[in-house]
């Protein structure tokens, strides 16, 4: 519905409520001494803001950080109360625990003629304080103290209790309970005391999104008042008053509307005094904009005022946590993409939703890629560059930065616009290359003997152990992942740059360029240094830029309770059993059997869970492990299939490599997706069997072994296997490879002989597994996210969350989540973490080194069967 459409509707109920049907006494509202300043708009149950203070405590806890609200309202009809100026600020610490002060100045007195009572309506001013307790995501209670301070009222507080309950995200109840205690005036009027009760339930009926929100409630009263017959008093019943709301929001916008019944005293029209106590309808419209920090709201009221407006309202709200936006300028600023923060799957995530916000910003989007000591893999970092490619093609601009650049950080600065080299840079763009380290005949020398067993030719995980370089088969499958991935690199530049594959070989070979050549030969645009390129930028946007990073559209919460969300569950680095273990200082991961298995259980059953991917970027590892992973991701599927309302879907998203273990649990699902340049497969099995008898030997040390049971110590380091030791392995390696065939074949809907004649251990490249069939299609995580979307039949306009897990949660973590920051979602933590990551980075020669070195074997059980890819394949 246009904006333009719903102006309309709420002038036609602005009218209607203000056309007389007849000629009627006027009317004044009954208030209770101590109301507030009036507002067009009642929210018992939903966000509240500072200034819910007034109306439910609870809702307190709704905003983050530092809330501020300033509002005021003006009757225009003699007859209708509540006119006032009122300041309210908020303070949500964090923890669960939330403080208010509000001051107002009523003025509720009828303007004109005399007011029939004036004792109960006297001009004031209100001090108000509460405290909110609880998450506003699921429940919170509120407690509030209202004093007033009129010269004919004494100061006994007015005392509030709220409450809110969220049932989940579609609906929320909202109620409040106010004691006014008895009251004597200066001129002995009595005020008795008064109970009112209001509730609310607010619905969000299009998949429990902020977009439309329908409420409805009532509101009682109850009024001590003399007992018929004797000196005492009873408690009588003034009514119960429903009423209804609705708003419909959108980014910054927001349009609402009320109607609610309320208890009037009628007026003789001579005298203007008192007649009667009845009810009247009044309806109210309001129209709020918001920008960033700042919103403002605008609203009326009409229905009591025959022929007219009975009063408006204006209301200025600021806040430390950023609302959305009404309007965006085309131009907000540009943002630095920095390849270098890439380090593992936890970053390239956090870009890549980055770059989404990007997109979604369509051509306010100003980008700038800093292409310097890229590390990402090639799948990583084609995965990237086609998220860049989308935020080109919704109207972004994008521009590319490079200095001293090798291929990595070229590819991917060449998708940009136009690419800008520092005049002491080079582009070393000197090709692929894999190199690998062979450990057999330092371990001869150690006297340390390897004995390896695998199926078949081209599992080659052993031979860094067993060879003093690659065989025949393994150097094959080598060099044809090497070819595949140049020929996906040379074409993504060539078709960037506007020149044929052909031409993009004969520039690699002819590095490194110059600046100067570079630009001549149609490899950059422009060269420039670092503080000219902002300026660079801003001249060809046409308007002054500055790097900041860029927001999201809409940072409000859309939701209520836990937000809808996808579950990204990584499986990264080696797969061993037990539980995932972490190294910061290598930046290592070795993802455990059981985690995965714990978290894929929790989420099967979690109702806000609208989608799982698997995200692997995994060689492999332990054998039993990686089928504990593929039997919960098969359940999973299976769950979804039997109940597809209940059961989140499964999507599998292959990163760098998903290769043996990796593409074994990846069998569990229907649904796989990877990079061009990922490499996978590997179906296959590979033992090895450590003995460290040699090298014992040559230090003089001596081994003696007691034991029950012929083959106690078939795992020992300090022998070597017997030959029916190895023959009853290799069966049980053959049991294993069995099964891993039979998981595949199941899966991709091919023979056992045909898995087999695939698998035998062979790498493949993306495009060449999609071709064998061993996957669904080549993406990243946007199209894994697309698909879960698609699956879980999940329109497009509703936002999923992404939340990547297992959490990787440290003492740090829980001190600094305690503490909390009121000025949004950045604070200590970030600091704290920046400064952690910058510290764990390894020179860039020991981080080479480490990417060579087979430390995942050291994690893996002697003589045990694994399902691992070849040896580390590193292509630089």
């Amino acid at each position: 519905m246009k904006p333009r459409t719903l102006a309309a509707l709420a002038g036609a109920l602005t009218a209607a409520l203000a056309t007389p049907t007849s000629a009627a006494p006027p009317v004044a509202i009954d208030r209770a001494t101590t109301d507030g300043v009036d507002r067009p708009i009642h929210d018992y149950s939903a966000d509240g803001d500072a200034s819910s203070l007034e109306l439910n405590p609870a809702l307190l806890s709704g905003p983050r950080g530092i809330d501020l609200v300033v509002m005021g309202y003006h009757s225009l009809s003699a007859f209708t109360r509540g006119s006032g100026f009122g300041v309210f600020t908020g303070l949500n610490f964090g923890f669960g625990l939330a403080l208010g002060v509000g001051v107002q100045g009523v003025y509720p007195g009828i303007r004109q003629v005399a007011d029939f009572d004036a004792d109960r309506n006297p001009n004031m001013t209100k001090l108000s304080i509460g405290l909110s307790g609880g998450d506003s995501r699921f429940a919170a209670t509120g407690l509030a103290f209202h004093i007033p301070f009129a010269t004919t009222l004494p100061r006994t507080p007015d005392l509030d209790v709220g409450l809110m309950f969220r049932l989940r995200n579609w609906a929320s109840l909202g109620g409040v309970l106010r004691y006014s205690p008895t009251r004597v005036t200066t001129n002995d009027v009595i005020l008795n005391n008064e109970l009112s009760v209001a509730a609310e339930l607010s619905f969000r009926p299009i998949y429990g999104e902020r977009w439309l929100e329908l409420a409805g409630g009532v509101k009682s009263r109850w009024q001590s008042v003399p007992a018929a017959g004797t000196e005492g008093e009873r408690i009588g019943w003034l009514g119960v008053f429903p009423r209804g709301r609705m708003a419909i929001r959108f980014q910054g916008l927001e349009i609402a509307g009320e109607v609610e019944q309320v208890r009037v005293a009628e007026l003789d029209e001579q005298t203007y005094q008192f007649g009667r106590y009845t009810t009247g309808i009044r309806g109210s419209v309001a129209l709020g904009l918001s920008w960033d920090y700042i919103s403002v709201r605008g609203g009326i009221h009409a229905g009591l005022t025959p022929g007219g407006i009975d009063g408006y309202s204006v209301a200025a709200r600021f806040t430390s946590a950023p609302a959305g936006r009404v309007y965006w300028p085309r131009i907000v600023g540009a943002e630095r993409i920095d390849l270098s923060e890439v380090r593992d799957e936890r970053d390239q995530i956090a870009l890549l939703t980055r770059l989404e916000r990007a997109r979604e910003a369509g051509k306010r989007t100003i980008l700038v890629v800093d292409a310097r000591n890229t590390k990402a893999s090639w799948a990583s970092l084609h995965e990237l560059r086609e998220a860049i490619i989308q935020v080109r093609n919704a109207g972004g601009h994008v521009y590319g930065y490079v200095e001293s650049a090798g291929l990595k950080d070229y590819y991917i600065a060449s998708v940009a616009e136009e690419v800008f080299i520092h005049p002491a840079g080079e582009l070393s763009i000197f090709g692929l290359s894999a190199t690998s380290l062979y450990f057999k005949g330092a371990l001869d020398k150690l006297g340390v003997k390897v004995e390896a067993l695998h199926i078949d030719e081209y599992k080659s995980a052993h031979e860094p152990f067993t060879r003093q370089g690659p065989s025949a088969k393994d150097r094959e499958q080598r060099e044809e992942l090497l070819k595949d991935t140049f020929e996906v690199v040379a074409g993504d530049i060539a078709r960037a740059r506007g020149v044929s594959v052909a031409r993009v070989r004969e520039l690699v070979n002819g590095a490194p360029h110059g600046p100067d050549e570079a630009v001549a030969l149609g490899l950059a645009d422009e060269v420039v240094y670092r503080d000219q390129l902002i300026d660079e930028v801003s001249d060809r946007i046409g308007a002054r830029v500055s790097f900041h990073e860029y927001p999201d559209t809409d940072p409000e919460p859309r939701t209520w309770s836990t937000s809808p969300y996808v579950a990204v569950v990584l499986v990264e680095g080696t797969i061993i059993d037990g539980k995932s273990r972490h190294i910061p200082i290598l930046n290592i991961h070795f993802t455990g059997g059981d985690t995965i298995a714990e978290t894929l259980r929790e989420l099967r059953s979690d109702w806000a869970c609208k989608g799982i991917i698997l995200r692997v970027n995994s060689p492999g590892g332990s054998a039993l492990a990686s089928d504990i992973i593929w039997r919960e991701v098969d359940k999973t599927r299976e769950a979804h299939q039997k109940s597809p309302k209940r059961s989140p879907p499964i999507v599998i998203s292959m990163s760098d490599v998903a290769a043996s273990g990796g593409y074994y649990i990846s069998a569990g699902a229907r649904d796989v997706y990877a990079q061009p340049t990922t490499i996978t497969g590997s179906i296959g099995v590979v033992s090895m069997n450590f003995d460290l008898s040699g090298l014992l030997s040559k230090l003089g040390i001596s081994t003696t072994t007691f034991k029950q049971g012929e083959h106690a110590d078939i795992n020992s380091l300090f022998r070597s296997m017997t030959p029916t030791e190895v023959e009853r392995l290799t069966k049980s390696m053959r049991r294993t490879y069995d099964l891993f065939v039979k998981r595949v074949s199941e899966a991709r809907g091919l023979t056992p002989e045909k898995v087999d004649e695939l698998g035998r251990g062979h790498v493949y490249s993306g495009t060449d597994a999609l071709a064998l069939g061993l996957v669904d299609g080549l993406g990243g995580l946007p199209e894994a996210i697309a698909r879960v979307r698609t699956m879980s039949r999940v329109p497009k306009p509703v936002d999923l969350e992404i939340r990547v897990l297992p959490r990787r949660r440290t003492l740090l973590d829980l001190i600094l989540t305690g503490i909390g920051s009121p000025f949004g979602r950045r604070g200590a933590a970030d600091k704290v973490y920046a400064k952690q990551a910058e510290k764990q980075r390894l020179p860039l020669a020991l981080d080479a080194a480490v990417a060579r070195l087979p430390l995942s074997i050291l994690f893996l059980p002697s003589a045990r069967v694994s399902a691992l890819m070849p040896a580390v394949i590193e292509i630089e």
